[in-house]
């Protein structure tokens, strides 16, 4: 009798599900005069607002486990008292807070704990959090990919054999190596209607230049809301990925208000349409294995001029249904990084959230990949601190936790 009640019990329970649940809010400053991100100026102050700056949220959740995916438009971010707060009072124990990098955006003083501005963002992210955790809904999920070789490596090789920064390629003159592709993760609920698309695309947010002093989210901003208008009912999330060397192709540099946000409209639109294009050929499914898992460390490195300083670095390894993989870094990694962890990451969908905090440790600043430490330029042994090799040890702890999070790693040898 026993044995055919688990039976019964076995039949009725629930089967596992994904659920998901998504909110925004806006994080516009009010007001003007406050520092802008991103250009090394200190008297470019915020004269007003051209387009809203948003955080989106999304929460997934499956088999009791819970991890959020916020985006910003937002230069950079770091924040252990929101990613404390998040899991002890919303049971989400991985927080990803990934910034755009858009350099029209507020900058925090330093040190970033002193900011009112920062904790006005972390009480609007804990409110958007909570919303999201209390409104999930059961989620079908899909990926999709496309390119839009919109972006040129900005380290060009020069004739003394090393390598510096073209920071105004007016021409658009492709210069590469980069990463053209764009990855997509499609999020519907079950009746097959699109709620949240993150688009995972590595080109600076710099189409606006260090004359501009308006609040703007630059190109993703328009990519997000041209996306949103066209898909109805969908909440456009960007990710940053291995941008810390690609520059976008088209650049407002007139000095002229209209003139520079035209070609920030151009840049984005171009975006939202191969995007979009690509949005539509998602067919999205009910996983057959729902699962979150993850995993959060923080490194430690020296300084690449000062050995007696140290850097840490948090790390956030993730795995979605067993085959999506998310590798975290807290700075700018170059996108050789990026294409590193794809092709490398030994599961169907991998992605690279460069610009993101999630674990402990501060913002590493530029991470650069061998080659590119080797040749130098800005962002390679110019404006860049973390010790040499520091992105390839990083991609290589993801890569470890991903098979951990797999089950691969065995506490005693298998058999012949």
């Amino acid at each position: 009798m026993a044995y055919l009640l688990m039976l019964v019990l076995a039949a009725t329970a629930p089967a596992p599900r994904l659920r998901a649940g998504v909110a925004r809010v806006d994080i516009t400053p009010a007001g003007t005069g406050g520092a802008m991100y991103g250009y090394p100026n200190p008297e470019r102050k915020a004269t007003g607002v051209h387009d809203p700056l948003f955080a989106k949220v999304l929460v997934l959740e499956a088999a009791g486990s819970r991890l959020a995916i916020v985006t910003m438009d937002i230069g950079s971010i770091v924040s252990h008292d929101l990613r404390k707060k998040v899991a002890d009072e919303l049971g989400i124990p991985h927080l990803l807070l990934a910034a755009s990098h858009s350099h029209s955006a507020p900058a925090f003083p330093l040190p970033p704990e002193a900011s009112p501005y920062l904790a006005e963002v972390e009480e609007k992210l804990f409110a958007a959090l909570s919303r999201a955790g209390s409104s999930m809904f059961d989620a079908r999920v899909g990926v999709g990919r496309g390119a839009a070789p919109l972006g040129y490596n900005r380290l060009l090789m020069r004739d003394d054999g090393r390598a510096r920064a073209l920071f105004d390629n007016m021409e658009r003159i492709p210069y590469g190596p980069i990463d053209p592709e764009f990855v997509l993760l499609r999020i519907d609920d079950d009746k097959g209607a699109p709620r949240a698309l993150l688009v995972h695309y590595g080109v600076h947010a710099v189409v606006l230049g260090p004359s501009n002093t308006k609040y703007s989210a630059d190109y993703p901003g328009v990519l997000q809301a041209r996306v949103e208008a066209e898909l109805k009912g969908v909440q456009c999330m960007f990710v940053q990925g291995g941008a810390g060397d690609v520059n976008p192709l088209m650049l407002g540099r007139a000095k002229v208000e209209a003139e520079d946000f035209a070609v920030v409209d151009k840049m984005g639109t171009a975006l939202a349409l191969e995007v979009m294009r690509a949005a539509r050929a998602i067919k999205t499914e009910v996983p057959a294995r729902p699962s979150i898992a993850a995993t959060s460390e923080t490194l430690t490195f020296s300084n690449r001029w000062d050995k007696s300083k140290h850097l840490d670095v948090g790390i956030t390894t993730a795995l979605i249904d067993g085959d999506i993989a998310i590798a975290t870094l807290p700075g700018e990694p170059h996108h050789r990084l990026q294409t590193s962890w794809k092709q490398n990451a030994d599961v169907p969908t991998a992605l690279f959230y460069g610009y993101t905090h999630s674990a402990g440790g501060g913002w590493a600043g530029y991470i650069p990949d061998l080659k590119s430490a080797a040749y130098g330029g800005y962002g390679s042994d110019t404006s860049t601190s973390v010790e040499i090799g520091a992105g390839e040890t990083l991609l290589e702890r993801h890569r470890i936790n991903l098979y951990r999070l797999r089950g691969m790693w065995r506490d005693k040898p298998g058999g012949k």
